[in-house]
């Protein structure tokens, strides 16, 4: 295979990954707001924190590539490209097998006690993880990456810049589900103004960062009547880009509200939402300027 079909088939799988996450990515977003949810035991309230945070790396890593190929490659195809999918699909996978555990084990300890729900837990986690990950064993190690000198034509280009839009999509769609519907919940009226306003942001936030991420679709067919135009390329990067800026800090809004749910209005929710935005930026902006200037040419550095 081509190392541009490659490429493609590559991004193709982080999206895959992306629609399992965003089912859980929502319900912990969503669980603090459900009327049982206060009942829960300490332990429960802190598996279900631990599982947000698991949950949020797993979003952040699997967005990674999407910014770093915008950033860091302009669009490229490029075998550097596959190996970072390749070891984050790896790391994601080990990451969601562990998340998909132990919710499952807080359901069973619901259903049916403490003992069913250590059992469904380590089931569950096993399971994933052999599924997800036994292929690692028997990967051909010898298989060599494909490379290629030729410039990837402005199609596949396209075609890329396009997949990464629908890569992030599902994260935003899933956030943006949940602040609208937890706006209707009787928890939500019983917060205090302050935390409400922070929702407010952070449902602006994601809505501005969903409206960015389905402008590329809507520019390529509308203005640019489908051409492989260099001018849409440019322009679709840029969009997926800003619209992942707005993601990060409306994602870290939220994070500080079901944190400050779970745990209590303390110093540890501020905390949790500086990290994740911290974290989020991180990956998806500052490192992929970072390796561009790295690796681009001394007399080309800070320019376009």
């Amino acid at each position: 295979m081509s190392l541009v079909n490659k490429t493609k088939t590559a991004l193709d799988e982080s999206r895959m990954l992306m629609l399992g996450a965003q089912v859980l990515l929502g319900f912990q977003f969503q669980a603090p707001f459900q009327n049982a949810f206060s009942g829960l035991s300490s332990l429960e309230k802190t598996l279900e924190l631990v599982v947000l945070a698991i949950i949020l790396g797993v979003v952040g890593l699997l967005i990674t590539p999407s910014s770093y190929h915008r950033i860091a490659l302009a669009g490229e195809a490029s075998r550097e490209l596959l190996l970072l999918i390749d070891r984050i699909a790896i790391a994601t996978l080990a990451l969601f097998a562990v998340a998909m555990g132990i919710d499952l084990g807080l359901a069973g300890s619901r259903i049916a006690g403490a003992a069913v729900g250590t059992l469904a837990a380590a089931i569950g986690c096993a399971a994933c993880a052999a599924l997800w990950l036994g292929p690692c064993l028997a990967r051909d190690r010898r298989e060599e990456m494909p490379t290629s000198h030729e410039k990837t034509p402005m199609e596949a280009k396209i075609d890329y810049a396009l997949t990464e839009a629908r890569v992030v999509l599902p994260g935003a769609q899933a956030l943006l589900g949940f602040q609208l519907a937890i706006v209707l919940t009787q928890t939500f009226a019983e917060l205090p103004s302050s935390l409400k306003m922070i929702h407010g942001l952070g449902l602006a936030l994601i809505a501005i960062a969903t409206a960015l991420l389905i402008a590329p679709a809507a520019y390529h067919r509308i203005a640019y009547g489908g051409r492989d135009d260099p001018a849409f390329h440019t322009l679709s990067s840029r969009l997926i880009l800003l619209a992942t800026a707005f993601l990060a800090l409306g994602i870290s809004a939220d994070a500080y509200l079901v944190a400050t749910q779970i745990a209590g209005d303390d110093a540890f929710p501020g905390a949790f939402a500086v990290v994740t935005a911290a974290s989020l930026l991180g990956f998806w902006h500052a490192w992929p300027w970072l390796m561009r200037r790295r690796t681009a040419p001394v007399g080309t550095r800070g320019t376009d």
